[in-house]
């Protein structure tokens, strides 16, 4: 599956960000509000012009260095045979650090609307995947599905290595244009997470495709009717920050519940504090908390400060988080854009 920086934004989410790891998706801006870049924060490279094969691809923070770049660790090919790490020095400017958001999912919630479900490769049995991740999992764009990278890296030496080991369609080209080609085939078609996908590379363009914002909403709009959780809290951010269209608070703050009661979390923090500030709906400080309580148990960083901020100021009389100026705001999440 960077974001530019917005006035009066108080959150750090950010649109839902895809993820393949033979292939490389379509990456959101800088994020809005940035968490801290702390030793061991998982961060993006975004932006860089002399390594771009780093560009998009997920880093551990190690430490911050004295000429002011971050050194970040970079694996390739992990839990491979091909394995290896590489540390680089990054402007803290390509670094898109991410909040915490430990699983992601409630209680009880439906993992596969968040993307996050747990599975095994089904060529060895072997290895459990992350989709939405991308953990130990290569995205195939043609079917939409995935196989570990041990088996994914295998089948690039076989005489198989040009067809798909799932649905055995041709790929043998594997650029970047032809990649798109196939999501948009299976978006067209109506697959949710294909209209996610094919959303997320309008919402940034790419070389083989304009950046094009309008239609990039249009696409989150279609993978939200069909139950797609990140289109939704896409569409949501699409909504409240006028990309791709004019701002709608109200639309935001309803797009904002969807994804959050299909188990998106960011969605589920944001229209807490949506609640709390009465950002697009009826402020209720009550049930603002109790949204944000869900994002906080499920390790949302944001909703566990933005819960001690209020009981902070409310411990001193305060107003809490009635000022009106909070308002939610990827982490690809990360845009939450996870390919798969």
């Amino acid at each position: 599956m960077g974001k530019k920086s917005k006035k009066n934004v108080k959150s750090s989410s950010t649109k839902s960000s895809s993820s393949s790891n033979n292939n490389p998706p379509p990456q959101n801006n800088l994020p809005r509000t940035q968490a801290p870049a702390a030793p061991g924060r998982k961060a993006i490279i975004r932006g860089l012009v002399s390594r771009k094969d780093l560009n998009g691809l997920e880093v551990t923070i190690q430490n911050a260095l004295d000429n002011g770049r971050i050194a970040v660790e970079v694996v390739f090919g992990r839990d491979t045979i091909a394995e290896r790490r590489e540390v680089v020095a990054i402007k803290r400017e390509n670094l898109e650090t991410r909040w915490n958001c430990i699983g992601g999912i409630e209680a009880g919630s439906d993992m596969k609307h968040w993307g996050m479900t747990e599975e095994e490769c089904p060529i060895c049995m072997d290895v459990v995947m992350n989709i939405g991740l991308n953990k130990n999992a290569a995205y195939l764009e043609c079917c939409g599905k995935s196989i570990c990278e041990k088996c994914f890296v295998q089948t690039q030496f076989t005489k198989q290595k040009d067809v798909c080991p799932l649905c055995r369609a041709d790929i043998s080209d594997g650029s970047e244009t032809a990649a798109i080609k196939r999501i948009r085939a299976r978006a067209e078609r109506g697959d949710a997470n294909a209209m996610y996908n094919l959303g997320g590379y309008y919402d940034t363009g790419r070389p083989s495709i304009p950046k094009d914002q309008a239609m990039a909403r249009v696409w989150f709009q279609r993978a939200a009717e069909k139950g797609e959780s990140r289109g939704a809290y896409n569409l949501a951010c699409s909504y409240r920050d006028g990309e791709g269209g004019v701002v709608d608070k109200a639309q935001a703050a309803k797009y904002f519940r969807m994804a959050g009661e299909r188990g998106h979390i960011q969605g589920v923090t944001c229209y807490g504090l949506a609640l709390m500030s009465g950002d697009g709906i009826k402020r209720d400080i009550v049930e603002g908390k109790k949204w944000l309580k869900k994002g906080a148990d499920a390790g949302d960083e944001l909703a566990v400060q933005q819960l001690q901020m209020h009981e902070m100021m409310a411990s001193f009389g305060g107003m809490g988080m009635g000022n009106g100026n909070i308002s939610c705001s990827s982490s690809p999440g990360m845009m939450s854009f996870s390919m798969g």
